[in-house]
């Protein structure tokens, strides 16, 4: 429409890997902190002490969600900055990596073996050791896409830096309140000097405009030429 105006700025991400990885990054931020959220609750009923594990992958599933909250927010009512979203991953990605170190060295056993009734005794242990290798396989799908997520900031950023900077276009009534350059007065014919007043350096006001004073004839070849042909009549504009 020729009176609507621009909200926001065109968004440098391509929507497919974009919103892929973001969908990938929710859904693993989702479960690692329902499971933890879980065993959280029974040990803090236990009085037991929260292991690191369980602290560091809850901060990153937490703030995960919280980060993609916000940049949707800002990826579908204003416009997602790629240097902004790629600060934002990176330090995701130091937490993910944090929850994944602390759990293999922690659970390296637990992961190692099958939840078997052998192993685990009772269908609680079974239970407890499925939710292990579960919060194990979506934290290292959450590190994966967040540092996939990651990589598609970087090479977007470039992408854009190199592209320029987006200038917003300004409204009809903006371009209609500027002044035209051309807006100078084109001068009248009776403003115009003489040829014969070209090195006049006098106002061109006073002076008149050129008359041929006499009649030309013209001769040549044998042909003359009638002065009413040769003569200039300014208020007619001819000859």
């Amino acid at each position: 429409m020729a009176g609507a105006k621009v909200t926001r700025n065109p968004s440098p991400y391509r929507p497919l890997p974009f919103h892929l990885l973001r969908l990938g990054q929710s859904i693993s931020a989702i479960i690692v902190s329902s499971v933890v959220c879980f065993f959280v609750y029974y040990l803090l009923r236990e009085h037991y002490k929260l292991p690191w594990t369980f602290i560091f992958l809850l901060a990153a599933a937490l703030s995960t969600i919280v980060s993609l909250l916000v940049t949707s927010a800002l990826y579908f009512f204003r416009t997602l900055p790629p240097k902004y979203n790629l600060i934002n991953n990176a330090a995701l990605s130091v937490l993910w990596v944090l929850g994944l170190s602390f759990m293999t060295w922690n659970l390296g056993w637990t992961l190692g073996h099958r939840c078997l009734i052998d192993n685990w005794k009772t269908e609680a242990g079974i239970t407890v050791c499925r939710l292990y290798k579960s919060c194990t396989a979506f934290t290292v799908t959450g590190l994966l896409t967040t540092l996939l997520t990651l990589l598609l900031d970087v090479t977007t950023y470039r992408t854009s830096t190199q592209l320029g900077k987006y200038n917003r276009m300004q409204g009809l009534d903006v371009k209609r309140s500027v002044p035209s350059i051309i807006s100078a007065p084109i001068p009248q014919y009776d403003q115009l000097s003489s040829p014969r007043d070209a090195n006049n350096t006098g106002d061109l006001g006073d002076q008149k405009p050129y008359r041929v004073q006499e009649s030309i004839g013209v001769q040549h070849f044998g042909y003359s030429a009638p002065s009413e042909q040769t003569r200039y009549d300014p208020a007619h504009g001819a000859f």
